[in-house]
């Protein structure tokens, strides 16, 4: 998403203790986009009026929820068991080949060819993983059932019709969007987000749905996709979010494999390579091999960073496979390079690493993307380190619904025993409700697929 630190209301903590900014107790009125960012303005012409809500404080304080190290446990999540999410490839309630009966894949039990600095470029081949590991029943110790229930009832409360939604049909008869409540605008992160989510749900009209909504008022003739528009479909920025961008080509090329191209309304695969040209060819820093900030900004953002997609990129889109392949190494190369002595990254980078801007909104993101790669490929042995290290720092406070389910995927790097509480915690968490429950919500979302084994590369 291209606003910082404050455009989703919430504020990094370092082990409980609050930024300076967080004394003053919030903004006293939405800032507009030249205030929330000093550092660029270019491409983010918002509309008067769509700056970010901003508190900080408690729930009901009239600030902003806070973003703290590691999350508390919130109320546990009901809901009727539902059939099992499907299709194949199947969900395995063990471990990826070679694997235990934890998160963590024994040695030898997966590719192990590294993408890290120096090395070649991964070599893990066009087979997507074949199991997926449920931790909620390998760690945590449910049923598959429960694990299927839990994931059935966020979607229904998420993307039903109730008053705790973010999925509204409109402004088109064959349009729907995903909303950010607390800014009262659609992003394309959230879009995308909705897409990847009904994709790996099996929820074809509603992607279709959301797609068409981005073809009809998000496109742009340069290619570039608006980052938001109003929900009626106006198109408040010119400037594009690469985040949102990457998200909609990996939705599209898994849709391509799980549902055909003519089982809907769009050739998924014509779509998807549209998307991709324009993420390789504009998004991405050709020297460095990274996405950008925006175009143009010279700079990154570790949680667009997604070295997992790139990888099946480069199995969809064979004729560009070097690029997509050198962008694995190269992403897996920048966190190594990004992280801090806590494995800590903050909201913008630079190509080589430096930070740019500090822990915000953006970063709790960043351990999703490490570990989902660690999860499906197991080809960078530093992830386990990096999870260790954050795992261990992460444990030291408390946080948002957002931060403690992207915090869950640690699972995936750490002992069974290790990994445990942050399963746990996202586990205990209640479906986010309120105005916060666009980000809180759809990473949530996102957290309880890779934890359930749900999310798969289709491609």
């Amino acid at each position: 998403m291209r606003t910082t630190s404050l455009h989703r209301s919430i504020v990094f903590l370092a082990c409980g203790v609050a930024l300076a900014a967080c004394a003053n107790g919030g903004v006293s009125s939405p800032p507009t986009e030249a205030t929330i960012d000093g550092n660029e303005t270019a491409g983010k012409d918002s509309a008067a009026g769509s700056g970010a809500v901003g508190h900080l404080g408690g729930a009901g304080s009239g600030g902003s929820h806070v973003v703290g190290v590691v999350g508390g446990a919130g109320s546990s999540v009901g809901g009727a068991p539902s059939a099992a999410f499907g299709g194949s490839p199947s969900t395995s309630t063990g471990g990826r080949a070679g694997g235990g009966s934890g998160g963590k894949a024994s040695a030898g039990g997966s590719n192990t060819s590294a993408g890290s600095a120096g090395a070649p470029a991964p070599t893990v081949g066009c087979d997507a993983p074949t199991t997926y590991p449920n931790l909620f029943v390998t760690v945590s110790g449910h049923t598959q059932a429960e694990s299927d229930a839990k994931l059935a009832a966020a979607w229904s409360q998420l993307f039903g019709t109730g008053a705790n939604t973010v999925y509204y049909k409109g402004p088109g008869a064959d349009e729907s969007y995903v909303q950010d409540v607390a800014n009262n605008d659609v992003r394309t992160e959230g879009m995308s987000y909705g897409m990847m989510i009904a994709l790996q749900l099996d929820h074809q009209d509603e992607f279709d749905r959301l797609w068409a909504f981005v073809k009809n008022h998000m496109a742009q003739a340069s290619g570039q996709y608006a980052w938001h528009t109003s929900t009626s479909g106006s198109k408040l920025a010119t400037g594009g979010a690469p985040d949102g961008d990457e998200y909609f080509a990996a939705a599209l090329v898994f849709a391509a494999k799980r549902w055909g191209n003519t089982s809907g309304k769009y050739d998924y695969a014509k779509e998807a390579k549209v998307v991709l040209d324009m993420i390789r060819t504009q998004d991405f820093n050709d020297k460095a091999k990274l996405v950008q900030f925006y175009v143009g900004s010279g700079n990154t953002d570790g949680s667009y960073i997604l070295p997992a997609f790139y990888q099946s990129w480069a199995c969809f889109d064979a004729e560009n496979a070097a690029f997509w392949n050198s962008a694995v190494s190269a992403g897996r190369a920048f966190f190594q390079a990004a992280v801090d002595s806590n494995m800590v990254i903050g909201d913008q980078s630079s190509f080589t690493g430096q930070t740019v801007k500090g822990a915000g909104s953006d970063t709790v993101r960043c351990v999703m993307n490490i570990m989902m790669d660690h999860n499906f490929f197991h080809a960078d042995p530093w992830q386990e380190t990096y999870a260790t290290k954050y795992g261990a720092y992460q444990s030291k406070g408390a946080g948002s619904t957002a931060q403690l389910s992207c915090n869950g995927l640690l699972g995936f790097g750490l002992p069974a025993a290790t990994g445990k509480p942050f399963v746990d915690k996202l586990w205990s968490a209640a479906i986010p409700t309120g105005q916060y429950r666009y980000y809180d919500g759809t990473l949530y979302l996102l957290a309880l697929l890779h934890v359930s084994g749900t999310f798969k590369l289709w491609y």
